[in-house]
């Protein structure tokens, strides 16, 4: 069932998405998730809606610590190495809307603040490893994942813990210069708590939507809504949950763990970066995505043909516009709204065409029609005022350049 959005304020969105662990380089999957939500922030704002849109970088990890002790480099030199490969693949990629990205290991502050309240109020536990949330203190836990109370078990294996289910807030213990001072003893933030800690300081405890891939509905999400809807008891947490299905490689989901991922920088080698946001918008987001060579050829000739065909401005085409829209504000329906701009360029609609081409970040018009627009500005102008001369020389040119161009009948001079 598809909901009416409405904001907790008028034509401002807030909007959290789950960024990268930074100990490797991004992949096709990340690719997937950080593409829709780059085209939902510019659909937003094309609305004229306001959007804060922040993104976090956890750069404290089991998974960096390890690294980076295998590379013999510090943690904070992996870290900072990856979120760099990191912002330059989205960037390659024409994802460039995010607002704010926001490192974990910037915000321990916050974290800390965090679960001394969590520990004020009862649902957080001090034991001799560290800090754990009582996942038993919050009886909507599972509420998002639909999971039974008997699956959800929390990846962390402590005797010392409660409940087996119960999930770490702080683990003490020194992790090199990735460790902090807290009321617990040395030690660093749970995967968690960062979260959330970045979320209140620039959201507050409520906000509009979060992001990120269906895989961490659980237990991240739901970590997420228990620690933050148990400091207060504001509910919910967030308005609107969106979550990208899987991308697949041969069946399976692509991940780092199964050494099966396509580096982004490897795939802009082979396919422009047109061509690989194209692909990825031809599905759902919700829906599961197969990465395949034949995939993106059928992804690369079928926008060969929109700009084939896009070559001749015949003014606006209102259906497929209202299409586009329609499809846009259908829970982010974009293989809809791409069927839409092959519509537009049928009709020769070349404005909705660069318009909402700046949307979904893929430029649908022919590069030598680039500038189409303010040649025939200037080329009507001049027929206007009768100096056909160069109106004819600059119809000349453009049709050299293989652009079809039909004049409209003059209008007599007043």
């Amino acid at each position: 069932m598809v909901e009416p959005f409405q904001t907790l304020y008028p034509d401002r969105v807030s909007l959290f998405v789950c960024g990268p662990t930074v100990y490797n380089y991004p992949h096709l999957g990340h690719a997937r998730t950080y593409v829709v939500f780059d085209v939902l922030a510019k659909y937003l704002r094309w609305t004229g809606q306001e959007v804060l849109y922040i993104q976090n970088i956890t750069d404290v990890d089991d998974k960096i610590i390890n690294r980076a002790q295998e590379e013999k480099i510090s943690q904070k030199d992996l870290a900072r190495k990856f979120e760099r490969e990191y912002i330059k693949d989205m960037l390659s990629l024409g994802i460039d809307s995010v607002s704010y990205h926001a490192r974990a290991t910037t915000h321990i502050p916050e974290i800390i603040n965090q679960i001394e309240r969590l520990v004020g109020i009862g649902v957080g536990y001090i034991t001799e490893t560290g800090v754990y949330f009582n996942i038993d203190s919050f009886p909507r836990n599972g509420e998002l994942s639909g999971q039974s109370k008997d699956k959800r078990i929390s990846r962390v294996t402590d005797t010392k813990k409660h409940n087996p289910a119960d999930f770490v807030l702080w683990k003490r213990g020194e992790y090199g210069e990735y460790t902090w001072d807290s009321p617990w003893g040395r030690g660093r933030p749970g995967w968690h708590i960062e979260d959330t800690a970045i979320t209140e300081k620039y959201f507050g405890q409520q906000y509009d939507i979060h992001g990120g891939g269906l895989d961490l509905i659980f237990p991240h999400h739901e970590a997420e809504i228990a620690q933050m809807e148990s400091l207060e008891g504001k509910h919910p947490m967030v308005r609107y949950w969106m979550h990208t299905g899987f991308l697949t490689v041969e069946g399976e989901k692509m991940s780092k763990s199964l050494g099966n991922f396509i580096k982004i920088q490897d795939a802009l080698k082979t396919w422009d970066k047109d061509i690989i946001r194209y692909f990825i918008l031809l599905s759902h987001y919700r829906s599961p995505l197969q990465v395949s060579e034949e995939g993106l050829l059928n992804a690369k000739k079928a926008l060969e043909h929109i700009r084939a065909i896009a070559i001749t401005d015949n003014g606006p085409y209102p259906e497929g516009r209202d299409a586009f829209i329609a499809a846009m504000e259908s829970d982010l329906n974009t293989p809809n709204a791409i069927a839409a701009i092959h519509a537009l360029a049928a009709h020769g609609d070349l404005e909705a065409l660069i318009e909402y081409g700046e949307i979904l970040g893929i430029r649908f018009l022919p590069e030598t029609s680039a500038p189409l627009s303010i040649l025939q500005d200037i080329r009507a102008e001049l027929r206007a005022s009768k100096q056909f001369e160069i109106a004819d020389m600059i119809r000349k040119k453009i049709a050299d350049a293989g652009i079809q161009v039909t004049d409209p009948p003059l209008k007599p001079l007043k």
